[in-house]
């Protein structure tokens, strides 16, 4: 199963050609901002190595993580004009990023003239749809404690973490799954007594990826 939350890859065939284009190199240290909210989106960024985070804010003010990106992947997915809910995304580097920046006012002469790229990206944006719906649908019918378990599991496959460390604070984890804090905690502390996990500041070891599996959707 896909994590709804992870994209990467889907670009890495263009990497060579991204070199030869119009582009600047930028380099991100953990928690820096990528582009901020309120932020014109008129950048996309192409990423070498790392992982950066998309998040979402809300008229309330809250702020949720809607998605992670790593290596290989184009993001945000080009779209012409100003579409303003943009300015309510905000992305983050949460390691060490470097990125291919380009100006996403000047990209459709590349999507335009790049067969190839046209259908990578009409595909990006039809897995961005697929995925969406299933974490809805995950939303909806799923236990908190299954939420924070698909989140863990999901991610180390997708990522694939040798060291099974997930590198987000509580709160970060809080505004991926949709929980309370008071209900995360309540999760964290049944998983770490289980021995599944053990926590450090802005740090979730996973002790046993068996005991974690089970406590998982029974169709992951």
């Amino acid at each position: 199963m896909d994590l709804q939350y992870y994209f990467s890859d889907d670009f890495s065939a263009f990497e060579d050609y991204f070199s030869k284009i119009e582009h600047k190199v930028r380099k991100y240290k953990i928690s820096e901002p990528v582009n901020a909210f309120g932020e014109p989106m008129d950048e996309m960024y192409y990423i070498l190595n790392g992982i950066m985070s998309a998040s979402v804010l809300h008229e309330s003010g809250n702020v949720k993580t809607s998605s992670f990106y790593g290596k290989g992947y184009l993001a945000p997915l080009y779209f012409p004009g100003d579409l303003f809910i943009m300015r309510s995304t905000a992305f983050t580097a949460i390691s060490e990023l470097e990125v291919y920046v380009f100006s996403r006012n000047t990209f459709d002469q590349y999507i335009n003239s790049n067969p190839d790229l046209n259908i990578a990206m009409y595909m990006a944006y039809i897995k961005l749809v697929s995925l969406s719906s299933q974490e809805m649908a995950n939303q909806l019918f799923s236990t908190g404690m299954e939420k924070i378990c698909n989140f863990f599991y999901i991610y180390l496959d997708n990522t694939k973490s040798n060291e099974n460390i997930i590198n987000l604070s509580q709160n970060a984890i809080q505004e991926i799954v949709g929980l309370n804090r008071g209900n995360v905690a309540k999760y964290l502390r049944i998983l770490r007594n289980e021995q599944v996990i053990k926590t450090q500041r802005n740090k979730i070891m996973i002790l046993n990826m068996e005991k974690l599996r089970n406590y998982c959707s029974k169709e992951l």
